[in-house]
Parts: C-alpha cells; structure tokens; sequence
C-alpha cells in the first residue's frame, strides 16, 4: 500500500456502483482483538449500507470500532461474524476499489509533489504521458500549482493533506475512506480542506466514509452522520442531514438549526463517552 490506497488483491468488485445501491454493507459484523491473554471485542453486530455517491460521516467514543470499520471496508481486516460486502460482494482481501486517507498523510520524503502522486499510478504500471497527465490534473484540482517539484518537508501541514488526497484520488477509486483527516490541523486550515473535501466530492460523485471527531464537521460534511455507542462499538444512531447543498462549510455554524442538531447528537455521544484507544 501507498499509505493511502489499498493494494491488488480478492474482494475488490467494481460491479453495480449505480447511485443509491449499497456498495458499502456491514450485515452483523462483529469484530473481535486478542491482547495478551484478553479478547477485545470492537464491534458487535453492526448492521450498516452506505450507498453509492453518499458522504456519511461517523462519530463515536475512541475505541468503538470506527477505525475498525474502515479496516474492514478496505480489506486490511475480516469480521470475526457477519459480513462486510462491497458492490455486494464480500471483502476477502484488499480492496483496490477504494482510496484510504488515513490520519498521517505517509508521502515519501524522497519524492517531490508530483512523484507522491503519481506513485499509485506508477505502481499499476500507468502510460507515462497519462500518467504526468493525470497528476497535473490532480495538482490542479487540489490547488498546488507551482509546488510540483517541493519536497513533503518544503510543505505546510495544509498543503502536505492536500497532496495526500491528490495521490488518493489520482487513479480514481469510487470510493474514499478517510480516518480522521483533518485531525491535526488548526481550526482555520481544517475549514479549508473541508470545503475541498466537498467541493471534490460535488465534482467526482464518488462515495465517502468519513471517521471523525468532530461533531461540527460531520454534520456540516454529512448527507448522513452514525453515532457509535462505546465499546463493543453498535450504531446507536443513524441520522439524515437536511441542510441543503452546496453547504458553506465556513458559514454553515451559523444556521438555524446547526446548533442544535449537533448539541442533540454530542448528547447521545456524551452519554456513552469513555476512555480508551481506537481499534
């Protein structure tokens, strides 16, 4: 894997990604850890679908599976019950239909801006011409003209995110996994990538599972936002987002009924809080 892609293997279908399908589908899914003479359990019973072209954001105590989750869908992990299928299909193995952007943007410091994002492409032995073609229509559509030949070290946080995502979306997967993307930025540079993270999302219509959190910024992102109960980790709610699109995310703090339907989402969260690492 690249740090933000997963790699060639079984399990990855591509069949029947048609707007409003399930493409991601937990049916029962629990998983369960061993550490040292303990066994964890994560999750338990999860019933979950994301459709096609949806951007659902989910929010939950650390260590309630979210990661976990994510893990699954891109093929990295199997359910200890249940089953987490993709276009239908179960996920055996690595998923290559989806782009995962983890919390640590992981670039090569050895690579300059373009060879960060051009490395998925280079890995699936891409034509070259498409390939440079490719990445300079990534390095346009993240906003990093002029800053093709910087290394990761010559980079702001900001614009190291931004090449992150740029090497995701550079061989085009459906769907986006995000764990906690925008985590470790300041408050002003975190609105910014949120807005680009919907603005991209408007454009490709891909499908978006979005960890996060930040209540504020599901629901501002959200068509959808899951609250996770506390560990083992059961979807306590699943509820709509109605606030229409496009979504100002730098002014939609101030909408009636922002407010209130995230203090009433941070109370269910609340209750169930507790201390702990994400699995």
């Amino acid at each position: 894997m690249t740090g933000s892609s997963a790699s060639v293997g079984p399990g990855a279908a591509t069949a029947d990604l048609a707007p409003g399908r399930p493409v991601i589908s937990a049916q029962g899914v629990s998983k369960r850890f061993r550490r040292k003479d303990q066994v964890v359990t994560a999750i338990k019973d999860v019933d979950l679908d994301v459709s096609s072209g949806e951007f659902v954001c989910i929010v939950g105590p650390s260590g309630c599976g979210k990661s976990t989750l994510l893990n699954m869908s891109a093929g990295l992990m199997e359910p200890s019950k249940g089953k987490l299928l993709f276009a239908g299909e179960p996920v055996t193995g690595p998923n290559t239909s989806v782009g995962y952007i983890t919390q640590k943007d992981n670039l090569m410091p050895w690579h300059t801006v373009e060879g960060n994002i051009g490395l998925a492409l280079h890995i699936r032995k891409t034509d070259k011409a498409k390939a440079r073609a490719r990445v300079a229509e990534m390095i346009e559509m993240v906003g990093l003209q002029g800053f093709e030949k910087s290394y990761p070290g010559e980079l702001s946080g900001g614009m190291r995110k931004r090449v992150t995502l740029a090497r995701t979306l550079a061989y085009d997967p459906p769907v986006l996994l995000a764990d906690e993307p925008f985590g470790a930025l300041d408050a002003q540079l975190k609105l910014v990538m949120q807005a680009e993270m919907q603005r991209i999302w408007a454009e490709t219509g891909k499908t978006i599972l979005f960890v996060t959190h930040d209540i504020s910024e599901a629901v501002a992102l959200g068509d959808r936002v899951i609250v996770m109960s506390s560990r083992p980790g059961q979807v306590k709610v699943d509820r709509r987002i109605d606030f229409p699109r496009p979504r100002d995310v730098f002014k939609i703090r101030h909408q009636p009924g922002f407010a209130d339907l995230a203090e009433e989402l941070w109370d269910i969260l609340a209750a169930d809080m507790h201390s702990g690492e994400d699995m």
